[in-house]
């Protein structure tokens, strides 16, 4: 194998995927071509990447027991090893392997074995043009959870978000945990009114994505400058509005999840215990409603571990609200169909809120020569080797993703086509422009990349990949930020192996679909520029069985229903007030505690990992305080 770093060279040899070839070419097209991994073999991490011993034994007991490695799980497990406590942390998935650390792969990691995807039931209102009309749930079963696989996007919401009505719960003082675990890397690089919002000594790293060298970055921005939108060089500050570069869960190069910060320091290894590839099965509840512990399936082999203190929850919107309901904790009647004693009767699963876009295809950098695989191939093999040698170049950045956009939707002037913050309201954005890059032809060279991101039926796809062969596409969506629609969480089964029943329910409110089109008139507009017009680009206007022509009133609704996206974003199957009290406690149920995006009442104006990992830093302080441990 050729020598390209010492590092590296270890890692590639223990991956899977050198099984197949040893060459250095094998290896970086296996890497780039994630949505091809699972034909050639190359899926799943090598064991002990993070070197932890996770050896444990039917009756082990614990001072805490936290299920689910994510970002919440993570932090708080790491923060009570930190206070010398015996710690048990649950993960039902494994290491996160190589590609994870990538930026640019981040696009490859959807429906692998690091990703639960789960499946959800049709509402017939949203995902229309998805196979079986069913939108899918990405969630990270990894060490790291979706902070494994996620974007990357470092925006904390609107700091009006944190006020839920509850004692102790206020921006003033959630904001603290934010600043507590950032280590922002770039201040420098940010206004010197952006000092008292960030911190610089936290335990991740934040910091910019590399320069992908696309030359679109700037033209994205500037088109909506044009459209009087404000650049923003800081939404984590006093405002959000504008289009921005934003501020990214990386450094160097490389991707900083909860894996790779939190439970990778020295002094947590030291104290903490973790339990890869251990599926939480049931909390133990006694008599008198108090959690003694947890079962677990590991392999074939069920285990029952017990905590002194108490049991935490951080298994994410759709894991804690199985667990809890497996356990007695949830609706009733709902229970009892499955012959399930009743703990505690709480609304578990409800009021689910989720992020949703609908996915607009812009052609630009039409080219009519003929497309060479060989070529494209080529050129990512070099990005790939920089990547490996210097962690710089396309491959450490997130393409146009860090470029985003904040607006109300009702603050634009539709006949101005401008930007028009004129009173209070706007400063509370509606919508986020988010943007991907589909370079050309690369549905030539790996159709399951884009088969199994997108999930849609055979004639979406088919008029994606006949455009993608003759010109590239910025993907562009409108992010409904505050969604009217609720969707679900129930138990499909009693048998904690089989997923539970799920329901986003998206655009059950017609609000909501008002919202994308008012989006997606502005996304109109923007094409509509010199800039973009300059470039010859255009919105991809598919023709949809069952909606209106092209050019008719009605197309976008109707477009917006059937290209449906979910942001993987779900909150509030758990939250404060309804299921846990605001210290994080569960109802009617003690020593028992929740912490994952499953609390918040609903969802922040932005990118969720930020905000759930200062849930679970929140969440270690209560447990500290009332266990006496400072």
């Amino acid at each position: 194998m050729t020598t390209i770093s010492l590092e590296y060279e270890a890692e590639f040899r223990h991956c899977e995927y050198a099984k197949v070839n040893s060459s250095v070419a094998t290896v970086v097209v296996a890497l780039i071509l994630g949505g091809q991994l699972r034909d050639l073999g190359f899926d799943g991490g090598r064991p002990g990447f993070l070197h932890f011993g996770d050896k444990i034994s039917d009756g082990d007991v614990y001072d805490y027991i936290v299920v689910g490695a994510g970002a919440a799980g993570s932090a708080v497990a790491a923060r009570l090893a930190l206070a010398g406590r015996h710690v048990l942390l649950i993960e039902a998935g494994g290491d996160p392997h190589l590609l994870t650390k990538i930026p640019s792969a981040a696009i490859t990691l959807t429906a692998s074995s690091l990703d639960w995807y789960y499946d959800t039931i049709p509402n017939n209102k949203s995902c229309l043009s998805s196979v079986g009309k069913r939108c899918h749930f990405s969630r990270g079963r990894c060490l790291g959870g979706s902070t494994s696989i996620n974007y990357m996007m470092y925006t904390r919401g609107n700091r009006q978000d944190y006020d839920f009505n509850l004692t102790g719960w206020t921006w003033k003082d959630i904001e603290p945990y934010f600043l507590r675990y950032e280590r922002l890397v770039s201040l420098k690089h940010l206004p010197k009114s952006s000092a008292p919002y960030h911190n610089t000594s936290g335990v991740v790293s934040i910091d910019y994505f590399g320069d992908s060298n696309n030359p679109w970055h700037k033209r994205l921005i500037d088109s909506l400058e044009s459209l009087n939108f404000p650049y923003n060089p800081d939404v984590n500050a006093q405002s959000q509005i504008g289009v921005s570069r934003i501020l990214g869960f990386t450094h160097r190069g490389e991707r900083m999840s909860t894996a790779n910060t939190y439970l990778e320091m020295k002094s947590v290894k030291r104290k903490l215990r973790i339990a890869k590839n251990t599926q939480c099965t049931g909390v133990i509840i006694d008599e008198n409603n108090v959690a003694r512990g947890v079962t677990v399936q590991r392999g074939n082999k069920t285990l029952r571990l017990y905590a002194k203190h108490e049991v935490v929850l951080s298994a994410g919107s759709i894991g804690t609200a199985q667990l809890l309901m497996l356990s007695g904790v949830g609706p009733k009647d709902h229970l009892k169909e499955f012959g399930i004693p009743v703990k505690s009767d709480l609304s578990v699963g409800d009021d689910m809120s989720d992020h949703v876009l609908p996915l607009l295809f812009i052609k630009v950098d039409y080219d009519q020569r003929p497309f060479s695989d060989f070529a494209v191939l080529g050129s990512k093999i070099l990005e790939i080797l920089q990547w490996i040698m210097t962690r710089s170049g396309p491959m450490s950045s997130n393409g146009l993703t860090d470029i985003t956009a904040f607006v109300n939707t009702n603050c634009y002037n539709y006949t101005l086509r401008r930007l028009v913050n004129d009173r209070p309201e706007c400063e509370l954005p509606t919508a986020q422009f988010i943007y991907a890059y589909l370079n050309k032809g690369v549905g030539s060279i790996a159709p399951n990349l884009i088969n199994l991101g997108l999930s849609k039926d055979k004639d979406i796809l088919q008029q994606v990949l006949s455009e993608n062969s003759k010109s590239a596409s910025i993907l562009i969506s409108s992010v409904v930020l505050q969604p009217k629609s609720r969707g679900w969480v129930r138990l499909a089964s009693s048998d904690p192996l089989k997923p539970p029943a799920i329901s986003p329910n998206y655009l059950d409110d017609e609000r909501d679909v008002d919202e994308m089109v008012r989006g997606i008139k502005i996304i109109e507009h923007m094409v509509d520029t010199p800039l973009f017009k300059k470039y010859n680009a255009s919105i991809h206007r598919m023709k949809i069985s069952g909606c209106p022509g092209v050019d008719e009133d009605g197309y976008w609704p109707c477009y917006a229903r059937h290209l449906t996206l979910s942001v993987q974003h779900a909150v509030g199957t758990a939250a404060l007030g309804r299921v846990v009290d605001e210290r994080l406690r569960v109802k009617g149920i003690k020593n028992l505690r929740v912490g994952d995006a499953s609390v918040l009442p609903y969802v922040p104006r932005g990118n969720t990992a930020a905000a759930i990992i200062a849930i679970g830093e929140r969440l270690s302080d209560f447990l500290i305080q009332d266990h006496g441990l400072e």
